[in-house]
């Protein structure tokens, strides 16, 4: 890997959430005002996405201020941005959404798709692989006495030894 490859890596962002065309999102920015920083919301709807991975990734989004349409493109690794949230994950079938800008009101709006894909945690996380788990050692087997191992024989495929040894259990215990 070259300088220039570890230096665009090193700015990226850790945490990157999904984004697609139509998701709700709320991207807090900050903003320099003189010698004052603070934190400005805004909150719009996904109408299209610019560049799959790298810093060169932005998206644009789009709400309705004051009856006054207002589009931003956002720099998914931006340093002024302080983090994206998904609201809503809308349901379209378009890449880029800008048929929304001649729509007015509730023709505007975006279908909410039912489940998000991906599931409900949808965030990229970049870098760091993720731990596996230890495998668990087998649990011991139950004792022939506790309901879980009668459970356990009664449900082995006839014919097998562990079926044919508890239905003899079961006639001895039963005469």
């Amino acid at each position: 890997m070259n300088v220039i490859d570890l230096l665009a890596r090193e700015q990226e962002k850790k945490k990157v959430p999904v984004l697609r065309p139509g998701d709700t999102v709320r991207v807090h920015v900050k903003v320099v005002e003189g010698t004052r920083e603070r934190i400005q919301v805004f909150e719009g709807v996904v109408i299209a996405l610019n560049g799959k991975v790298g810093l060169g990734t932005s998206f644009t989004v789009r709400r309705i201020s004051h009856g006054v349409g207002v589009e931003r493109t956002f720099l998914v690794h931006s340093p002024r941005i302080d983090r994206i949230e998904v609201l809503r994950h809308g349901q379209v079938r378009r890449a880029k959404l800008f048929y929304l800008r001649e729509k007015v009101g509730k023709h505007a709006r975006v279908r909410e798709r039912r489940q998000p894909i991906g599931g409900p945690e949808m965030t990229l996380l970049r870098g760091e692989p993720e731990e596996e788990p230890a495998p668990e050692e087998p649990a011991e087997p139950p004792d022939e006495g506790t309901p879980a191992a009668q459970l356990e024989a009664k449900s082995a495929p006839e014919g097998s030894e562990e079926a044919l040894a508890a239905v003899a259990a079961e006639e001895q215990g039963d005469g």
